[in-house]
């Protein structure tokens, strides 16, 4: 499988569904995944997918099932919800910036170090202007996440496909949460 991929998560990285199994029969009663494959956290495409997910482009070729040939497919992976607050990012992650002046935290891949160190609780201060904040509150420009639940889309590369808004609203309905989206590539 490719690794790039569009993944969905709470706003608020300390929201978890009551259980596992809650988040998988509402994906699976919205559409959006189908049956398992090979284990029990990677799903097929749902019936409703392409309504649910948006493909940018003229032509996209994205595959929805697995194939006879060792060619990449789209599928979903639902993340077993984590104890704590993870921070999930592909190879590729933009610089995150200040949520109150904007400017580069340079040195991030330090600072995530010490924030596993340390926990969730702790703030990054900001070189320039000084403010603190949580590194989810830091604007990583849709290349990086923190949550304890995730929903991975894989097969996706950046800005070829993005959630439609029904997806988000549902979600959001649905548990009471924010849900919001970046890409893992």
């Amino acid at each position: 499988m490719n690794n790039a991929s569009l993944v969905l998560c709470p706003l608020d990285p300390y929201w978890t569904p009551p259980d596992n199994l809650s988040l998988r029969h509402f994906l699976q009663s919205i559409q959006l995944i189908g049956q398992p494959y090979q284990n029990q956290s990677l799903f097929l495409a749902g019936d409703r997918f392409l309504e649910l997910v948006a493909f940018m482009g003229c032509s996209p070729d994205i595959r929805l099932e697995p194939g006879d040939n060792d060619r990449s497919f789209c599928s979903i992976v639902l993340q077993p919800c984590s104890a704590s607050v993870e921070f999930h990012c592909g190879d590729h992650v933009h610089t995150p910036r200040c949520p109150r002046c904007r400017s580069p935290i340079s040195n991030w891949q330090d600072k995530i170090v010490d924030w596993r160190d340390k926990g969730a609780g702790s703030l990054w201060k900001c070189p320039d202007c000084t403010h603190k904040a949580s590194p989810w509150e830091f604007n990583w420009r849709r290349s990086a996440g923190f949550g304890r639940c995730f929903i991975e889309i894989n097969d996706i590369f950046p800005k070829e496909a993005i959630p439609q808004q029904q997806l988000t609203d549902k979600l959001n309905s649905h548990y009471g949460v924010s849900w919001h989206y970046f890409y893992k590539y």
